[in-house]
């Protein structure tokens, strides 16, 4: 027994049907006409006002098509094809509706349009003239026989015998020009469908595993008389899994509910499967956020715990530097003077090996590149910037106290949000399961209308800063740092936006870009000069010969000038020197490639520059060195160790960000990794 749920319209449904439509909407005007889903939707939706009668609402899609009761909200936008047929149907008179033979293909018709929908395989709809020439199609379609394109004659797919035109010496000989099963005939040759091929062979009394060829000439006039039969019936009825014109014998007793109308009981038939369609889509999304959003919590909760201790540690850190403050203080001092006499790194190391002091002792590791040392101050290792007082290191480790309590204060917030979002999800399941879960249904599919309709257009990106174009980082101290990409760029930056008291940085070797400190006229701090020097030497031809360290030059803007001296030549991008320069010496080649997050409107933003303007100004952050990966190697491994590292809140807005963002930023297009943080 076929026990498949029914879930398209078979042609004797449609030869019922469109006899029904026939006597309800001829005369009728197509008032509107809309269509779900996007531009290559089969799902139409027209309505059709008959005068003495009211509006009636045809709903049709790729395999079906009756009057509704079940009018959805109306789509934001409607596709092109749909604003296509409101130009040729809207206001127009319906003159007829008819069947295509036995077909699945219906026709409505206009004075000046056949609207043909044909309700098989991938469905599709094409309007045409009246001459049965296409307009257009819903879709260009091409088969071996025929073809759906504008500008040409619409052609029928093969025709199938319709065992309703058909004498009965034809119905006769046409049994004994197959080799196929008596069911599978009825089924498919003379297009029933399995369910009414059964139905027929039960009501015959025939067997429908026999033979076409084998069938007594009684028995398929039997079949004959039947099928002119239940073409008289019309008694709609809706079963659990199927809809039918007329009540089926196969179905014996089981429950059916009788309709007035065909299209009726196809409308709750089908209707009733979509709504429990979208609501298993419900379901499902339900369960997905909830899911989302336990494993967020989660996430968050894992966060507060790491914050808490991060916050802790810090406070502690900064404790620990007063609670030992001659020991960190005697330490700086002590590297200080070992430098200002000349000793080397390895000089330094070597001899704080061999001292006993508590100074010494403290000492578990040193970064020269950072300028930063490791103090085990009672059983706690701290990091120390040999640049700085004991005073201003204990204050850093008190900001990083406080800038974890502020994320403490965030995440707390945000958790409170998922969790009231996730006790609504857990409301929204149980309205599913009450039984007027219809209308919650519909309610849903509204909100999704409105929620569309209240969207904003998409706002235009802001408009870029001067200084984007360039390559470019904010100090430590906050000053503006611009660098040139190329000669071109080195002589519009010196030219257009350098100012007299600004600074102006270059390493000691060809090809490398200039960079600029804009001062605004302030006092600039050595911090920032230092990592302009940085910036400066990562940006030039000492990268991608992979040396460690180089010289740069510091001078004003007013020492920058394109005059040479007479009888010489100033190629695009260079310019003369004149005058003291400043000297940084020793320059460690490195850059920190890192990445902003802009929690308000929930972006985030690669960012590169000195390790120290990085850790002021960036969320996360890596250091690179000159090395031999290639920029595209590198970038994935840039951002997956800043995905390990970010929070799980931030996770998501760095995961969406363009892998060339962080390919753009690596200076020659190769490097490797230093360290990160």
């Amino acid at each position: 027994m076929y026990e498949e749920a029914k879930n398209e319209m078979t042609s004797l449904d449609i030869r019922f049907l469109v006899r029904e439509l026939r006597k309800i909407i001829t005369g009728g005007f197509i008032r509107k006409i809309y269509q779900y889903g996007d531009s290559r939707s089969k799902n139409l939706f027209f309505e059709i006002f008959v005068p003495n009668k009211g509006a009636f609402w045809l709903y049709m899609d790729k395999n079906k098509i009756f009057l509704t009761k079940h009018k959805k909200p109306a789509p934001q936008e409607p596709p092109s094809f749909c604003m296509f047929l409101r130009k040729h149907l809207m206001n127009k008179k319906i003159k007829n509706i008819t069947q295509a033979g036995f077909d699945r293909i219906v026709e409505i018709e206009t004075e000046q349009c056949v609207f043909v929908a044909e309700l098989f395989h991938s469905g599709n709809f094409i309007l045409c003239d009246s001459l049965k020439n296409i307009i257009m199609p819903l879709e260009i379609q091409k088969w071996k026989d025929r073809e759906i394109k504008p500008k040409i004659p619409y052609r029928y797919p093969p025709k199938p015998l319709n065992p309703f035109a058909m004498d009965i010496e034809t119905f006769i000989s046409s049994f004994f020009r197959t080799e196929k099963k008596l069911i599978a005939y009825l089924a498919s040759s003379l297009g029933f469908g399995s369910v009414y091929a059964q139905e027929i062979c039960a009501r015959c009394g025939v067997d429908g595993n026999i033979l076409c060829k084998e069938i007594k000439t009684d028995d398929i006039v039997a079949i004959y008389n039947t099928i002119q039969e239940i073409d008289k019936e019309f008694s709609p009825c809706v079963y659990e899994n199927f809809v039918s014109p007329f009540p089926l014998k196969i179905y014996g007793n089981r429950d059916v509910i009788f309709k007035p109308s065909f299209s009726e009981a196809l409308d709750e038939y089908f209707s009733k499967r979509e709504v429990e369609t979208v609501k298993e889509s419900i379901e499902k999304q339900i369960k997905e956020e909830k899911e989302k959003l336990e494993r967020i919590v989660k996430q968050q909760d894992e966060a507060l715990e790491r914050w808490k201790k991060i916050e802790k540690q810090s406070r502690e850190m900064g404790d620990r530097i007063y609670s030992y403050y001659s020991v960190v203080e005697g330490v700086i001092e002590g590297i200080r003077k070992a430098k200002e006499s000349g000793l080397s790194w390895t000089e330094i190391k070597e001899k704080i090996s061999q001292e006993s002091s508590p100074e010494a002792e403290a000492i578990k590791e040193i970064r020269e590149g950072d300028n930063v040392v490791v103090l085990n101050l009672g059983g706690i290792d701290v990091e120390i910037d040999i640049t700085k007082t004991p005073e201003e290191n204990a204050a850093k480790y008190y900001e990083d106290a406080k800038w974890a309590k502020k994320k403490l204060e965030g995440l707390v917030e945000a958790k409170s949000l998922h969790e009231k979002k996730l006790e609504e999800t857990q409301e929204e399941r149980k309205k599913l399961e009450t039984s007027d879960f219809e209308k919650f249904v519909f309610a849903k599919e509204k909100e999704s209308i409105t929620v569309q309709k209240s969207q904003e257009p998409e706002q235009k990106k802001p408009r870029r800063k001067w200084y984007e174009k360039f390559r470019w980082f904010l100090s430590s101290d906050g000053f503006l740092v611009v660098g040139g990409k190329d000669a071109n760029q080195n002589e519009m930056l010196i030219k257009k936006h350098t100012e007299p008291k600004d600074f102006v940085f270059h390493a000691a070797t060809h090809g490398a870009a200039f960079v600029v400190i804009k001062t605004q006229g302030m006092e600039v701090p050595d911090e920032t000069k230092k990592e302009a020097a940085e910036f400066a030497a990562a940006h030039s031809k000492a990268w991608s010969m992979g040396l460690a360290t180089i010289d740069v030059y510091c001078v004003r803007r007013e020492q920058v000038s394109k005059s040479p001296p007479s009888g010489e030549y100033l190629p695009k991008g260079s310019f003369m020197i004149y005058g003291e320069r400043e000297w940084y010496r020793d320059i460690e080649l490195k850059l920190a490639i890192g990445v902003k997050i802009d929690r308000e409107n929930n972006t985030a933003k690669v960012l590169s520059g000195p390790v120290m303007a990085m850790r002021k100004n960036s969320d996360y952050f890596i250091t690179i060195k000159p090395g031999f990966k290639k920029s595209h190697e590198l970038a994935r491994t840039i951002k997956d160790k800043i995905l390990i590292r970010s929070s799980p809140e931030d996770r998501f807005l760095i995961e969406k960000i363009p892998l060339d963002e962080f390919q753009v930023v690596i200076p020659s297009g190769t490097g490797d990794i230093a360290e990160y943080v």
